[in-house]
């Protein structure tokens, strides 16, 4: 009895296991939503499109048919990107039994090595004649040393004589996909034609955020404007998608990437040696090939064909529409925060692009100078040297801001005889609402300080200075005088108000226009 329940259990199976998997392949998405994450530990700076540490998930809505039984079900053009393994997939009747990330990506190298042993018609350029010939032959061989056909004339490299030589064959090599493919094994019960969904994390994403603010003329209100710059290192584009951000410090793990490992076949051989190396035919000496220079009727059509563009552009500005309206206020996730674009857009492929993220208009700010003075008892005197512009924000509504503000560059200007100048580009961290920001703009050269020491007193824990602000400017200014001692020593009141703002010791001192003022520093040892 127990064998024949063994073999009622494998007759059971046999037929299942012997079902043939059939190839199916999804339809292009349908919709499709990415969401860009932050390099991890970046709070601002530069991108750099072959260097992005960030990544993205991507989550597409595509159709398939599924037959009835086992089937492989690929998703052509997904990310290069893709961390395979953290693909979901939903809406399958039978769920998803494995999956693969095929990485044999239709590239000259592979169409190469697909097709050794195959028939190909070998082009050449004849040698005496200068006719082009077609020759029968076949691949023996493709590496990154070359490639070796046999011919009728036997075995011989590509392009060794120098002339042009080329092949052509048929066929895509069999395994190949042109696009990134992610592929799924799934069963199903019956035939069904059902509407999936594919989610996964691609790598090679990132974002910034960069701004503009524009002084105006009453010289205490700005108009900022935010733009976010989308990063897609990937060699897919991502169309007509709804886009978020993640602003905010993502703790990630690190994760090896996979390097496609596959060997490199260069289809050259000449020259493989140097010119010195080869004899010198009589009565055909060899000739220097020079640079080309752009001076002909060619560079010159292009220069004016460029200055009609610009002059296109000029005119532009009054056809233009009317800016479309700011995107939503970000939302609470988790302790980050998500900012939706306002519409969809097209994230292409190794490509760089940007979106507006704000628009406020009349935001109060205050400015003042400020001078760091770094005091060190073995030193006896500092040369004068200016102090830092500095604009202060208040993130909230009462200032005309109140929202959250990722990391990014301020780039600060104001208009003088109806241009806009820059003042500075200070950088900015991720600023949340409520919280307060100081950005230095630059140096006030006709606003310095110097400082001098005074002769040591009796009391080896005192130490005495003289700073000497001087401002040169036809205004009054106010300067913050902010205090920086080595460990042990702290500023005192002996001589001068000392109060801490932000936690540093600071004396605010006010200039009058051209005034010189000499302001007694003390430091005690504790």
């Amino acid at each position: 009895m127990r064998w024949l329940a063994l073999g009622l259990t494998w007759a059971a199976v046999w037929p299942a296991a012997a079902q043939p998997v059939r190839d199916v392949i999804a339809s292009a998405p349908v919709d499709r939503s990415v969401t860009i994450y932050r390099a991890p530990g970046r709070n601002g700076g530069q991108l750099t499109l072959s260097q992005l540490h960030g990544f993205a998930v991507i989550t597409e809505t595509r159709d398939v048919v599924l037959p009835e039984g086992r089937a492989r079900l690929s998703f052509t053009g997904v990310a290069d990107g893709i961390v395979a393994e953290s693909s979901l997939v939903s809406g399958l009747p039978g769920g998803v039994i494995e999956k693969n990330r095929d990485d044999a990506l239709l590239s000259p190298s592979a169409l190469l090595r697909a097709s050794v042993g195959r028939a190909v018609e070998l082009r050449r350029t004849d040698r005496k004649t200068g006719r082009i010939t077609v020759t029968p032959a076949r691949i023996v061989s493709a590496s990154d040393q070359g490639v070796v056909f046999a011919s009728a004339a036997g075995n011989e490299a590509l392009r060794c004589d120098g002339l042009a030589e080329t092949f052509q064959y048929s066929g895509t090599g069999d395994g190949l996909f042109a696009q990134p493919t992610l592929s799924v094994l799934t069963r199903s019960a019956r035939a069904v034609h059902a509407r999936i969904t594919l989610t996964y994390i691609a790598e090679n994403f990132d974002w910034n955020a960069n701004y503009i603010a524009r002084i105006g003329s009453d010289g205490k209100t700005l108009d900022l404007t935010g733009w976010i710059t989308l990063a897609n290192g990937n060699g897919v584009s991502l169309t007509d998608a709804q886009t978020q951000i993640v602003a905010g410090g993502l703790n990630r793990a690190y994760v090896r990437q996979y390097l496609h490992a596959a060997p490199r076949v260069i289809a050259r051989c000449w020259p493989m040696a140097k010119t010195s190396d080869i004899p010198e035919k009589p009565g055909r000496p060899y000739q220097l090939v020079h640079p080309w220079h752009a001076d002909d009727a060619v560079s010159q059509e292009i220069i004016v064909s460029a200055q009609r563009r610009k002059a296109d552009y000029l005119v532009a500005p009054a056809m233009m529409l009317a800016a479309p309206a700011p995107p939503p206020p970000p939302e609470q996730l988790g302790d980050l925060k998500l900012y939706r674009l306002g519409e969809r857009t097209t994230i292409a492929a190794r490509q760089m692009k940007q979106t507006r993220l704000i628009a406020q208009a009349a935001v109060s700010f205050s400015a003042d100078y400020r001078a760091d003075l770094r005091l060190f008892p073995g030193q006896d005197i500092a040369p004068p040297q200016p102090v830092t512009i500095m604009l202060h924000l208040t993130n909230d509504k009462q200032h005309g801001l109140g929202l959250p503000l990722p990391s990014g560059a301020v780039l600060i200007e104001q208009q003088q005889a109806g241009q806009d100048m820059v003042l500075g580009e200070p950088g900015l961290s991720d600023t949340a609402e409520g919280e307060k920001r100081d950005l230095p703009i630059g140096s006030a050269g006709d606003i310095t300080f110097a400082w001098a020491r005074v002769p040591a007193t009796a009391d080896r824990r005192q130490s005495r200075y003289r700073v000497t602000l001087t401002n040169a400017s036809g205004k009054a200014a106010t300067v913050a005088l902010r205090l920086f001692s080595p460990y042990g020593w702290v500023p005192t009141d002996a001589w001068a108000k000392v109060a801490k703002i932000d936690g540093v010791p600071t004396m605010t001192i006010a200039l009058g226009a051209g005034e010189a003022r000499q302001v007694p520093v003390e430091l005690y040892r504790q």
